[in-house]
């Protein structure tokens, strides 16, 4: 009777762990920016020189703008794109501003500062702790496309 308990309760131990790995093993970040709709497909030169840290503000695309910046480390894809809602006053209304030279962006509601070429969106001074949220671009044909 002991024996057979016993092999219960191993049983039950190793379905737990598995179900727990499982469930562990996700890693799809879901950021605190809300989920919006993106389908951009735009010509860069008609915003953006081909200077690195050049940059360009679409208000009204993603949640609180789409940052679109040019970055040359990047051979294939020179493009990032960011939205602008910062990630600790998580609004629509508050948004970070890139510097002029589009390396940092500063949230003027709450002093957030993010690193943007080089650091993928990263706060390199809080009180926020998580990154801009970061949209996926192509770089074909000289035209730019932006998705979620």
């Amino acid at each position: 009777m002991v024996q057979f308990s016993r092999k219960i309760v191993q049983t039950v131990f190793l379905c737990v762990l598995i179900l727990t790995g499982i469930n562990g093993c996700k890693d799809d970040y879901v950021s605190v920016v809300p989920y919006v709709y993106v389908d951009m497909n735009i010509n860069p030169i008609s915003y953006i020189d081909n200077i690195p840290g050049a940059f360009y503000y679409f208000a009204n695309k993603g949640y609180g703008g789409i940052i679109l910046l040019y970055d040359q480390t990047e051979n294939s894809n020179p493009f990032l794109a960011f939205d602008a809602a910062c990630t600790y006053e998580t609004s629509s209304t508050c948004r970070v501003v890139p510097e002029e030279s589009g390396f940092l962006a500063n949230c003027p509601c709450c002093g957030s500062k993010f690193m943007l070429l080089g650091g993928n969106g990263s706060p390199i001074n809080g009180p926020a702790i998580e990154p801009l949220k970061q949209y996926r671009t192509s770089y074909i044909g000289g035209r730019v496309i932006i998705r979620n």
